[in-house]
């Protein structure tokens, strides 16, 4: 009878048990879709602090075993340190494109946008003597439509072409590098994708910008250097050093990025609009490591906001954590000079570092931005760099981080360099503009309160 009776009692509990369980699944559901996933990182690559082997950093202050203890001995170091980064990472501008007289052309000049607060425009700048007929890159242009007098401008590189970084529909959308559908075949410009019309407004925050009273200009990298492996011909590097030179491709892509953010910046300072003493360079990722690069060779930005741009820019070679040379090189050989090369399994052994990129920031302001989640980047080889440039700061009696450990997550340390580690993945977000902005209203005053010529 009790064997009965529990048998009974199991068959009425077990159809209860299966509709409670699925209520449950149903009820957790929700929760579970919100959960933030963390992103796979490459394998293969150590991301656990305990295993970074110790590792000495390349002291900025010091040229052939002296000291430099002035600002003037600095000044005379910076042409040598600019020398051993093209020589093993970046490659030598070729001086036909450093002499590249400035063309452009204006296709829409100062025409209200964004519901009235701003005035777009656009504008062709050829990047050969050519003209036209050789590369060329489209900038936009957006400035605050109520600024009083000339206004500070942030420049930077975009991914997806002009048209993807505002929800505006009078971006002119032009050609855009597309990958090869099929194994083999070779990447092609093909015309924008509609669908990708303002798909990175998110990481532009252009309104922000211009409620702050800064304006905003960017070009589409791919009009200046493709970024694929297999594709020759197409872009800047090929004219200025073409398949008959015997240097060809000393130039790397990263050092051609750079020289077209310099090309952009010869335009914006033509524009009585615009300040020309406060045109700030930023860049994301690979596009940080370029405009790290153009910050340090071109002492005409005002400043540098670098996000994320990881081993190649503000991380640290020698510090074994994340991406190293070797997947750099493997990846993206074009980015870089055939010198780069050697390096690989020699990261500890490169005589530049990111440290040293940095220091030739110096002594404008500089902000350094880091995501927690972001590990191939290594963060934490991001903030030491950008702590030990505080040396060379100094020297002009200006502050670096003056901290003694890393901020917590969210928790910005703005001085004359400055650095967040913020939550999240490898991106840009609206927290970073707001550092950004902040950091520069703190440098230059903020252009909606100021009196500006």
């Amino acid at each position: 009878m009790q064997v009965g009776l529990e048998l009974a009692t199991k068959r009425l509990l077990s159809p209860m048990r299966r509709l409670l369980c699925k209520l449950l699944f149903f009820l957790c559901l929700p929760v579970a879709m919100a959960m933030p996933q963390t992103p796979a990182l490459p394998s293969g690559y150590n991301y656990d602090e305990a295993k970074v082997p110790a590792y000495a950093l390349l002291d900025p202050l010091r040229a052939d075993g002296q000291a430099i203890t002035t600002a003037k001995a600095w000044e005379r170091h910076r042409a040598e340190l600019i020398r051993a980064f093209e020589t093993n990472v970046y490659g030598e501008t070729p001086q036909a494109a450093r002499t590249l007289p400035l063309h452009f052309r204006v296709l829409e000049h100062d025409t209200p946008a964004m519901s009235g607060l701003a005035m777009r425009r656009q504008v062709l700048i050829p990047l050969t003597p050519a003209g036209e007929a050789g590369a060329a890159m489209h900038l936009l242009l957006y400035l605050p439509a109520r600024a009083r007098g000339a206004v500070p401008v942030i420049l930077g590189l975009n991914f997806q072409g002009n048209a993807s970084v505002a929800n505006d529909p009078g971006i002119l959308a032009s050609a855009v590098w597309q990958a090869a559908a099929e194994r083999g075949a070779s990447p092609q410009k093909v015309d924008f994708p509609a669908d990708k019309r303002g798909a990175q407004a998110s990481e532009w925050q252009v309104k922000m910008l211009l409620r702050r009273g800064y304006g905003l200009a960017t070009v589409y990298y791919g009009d200046i250097e493709p970024d694929f492996k297999n594709v020759t011909g197409a872009g800047v590097r090929a004219y200025y050093q073409p398949p008959t030179d015997p240097k060809n491709e000393q130039w790397g892509a990263l050092g051609a990025w750079a020289w077209g953010l310099s090309r952009a910046l010869d335009y914006l300072r033509t524009d009585a609009k615009i300040d020309s003493d406060e045109i700030v360079v930023t860049g994301h990722s690979r596009l940080g490591k370029a405009a790290d690069w153009a910050a340090a060779q071109d002492t005409r930005f005002a400043a540098l906001l670098s996000t994320e741009s990881g081993k190649g820019g503000q991380s640290l070679y020698r510090r074994d954590f994340g991406e190293t040379i070797a997947h750099l090189e493997r990846s993206f050989p074009y980015w870089l000079c055939p010198e780069f090369a050697q390096w690989v399994a020699h990261d500890s052994e490169i005589p530049v570092d990111g440290n040293l990129l940095l220091a030739l920031v110096a002594p404008r302001p500089l902000y350094v931005a880091s995501a927690e989640q972001d590990l191939f980047s290594d963060p934490r080889g991001e903030f030491l760099a950008a702590l030990d440039v505080g040396k060379v700061y100094a020297l002009f009696g200006k502050r670096g981080l003056e901290t003694g450990s890393m901020p917590a997550v969210n928790q910005p340390v703005m001085h004359d360099v400055a650095y967040h580690i913020r939550s999240g993945v490898h991106d840009v977000t609206a927290f970073d503009w707001e550092q950004y902005l902040n950091f520069l209203d703190q440098h230059f005053g903020s252009p909606l309160t100021r009196r500006r010529r």
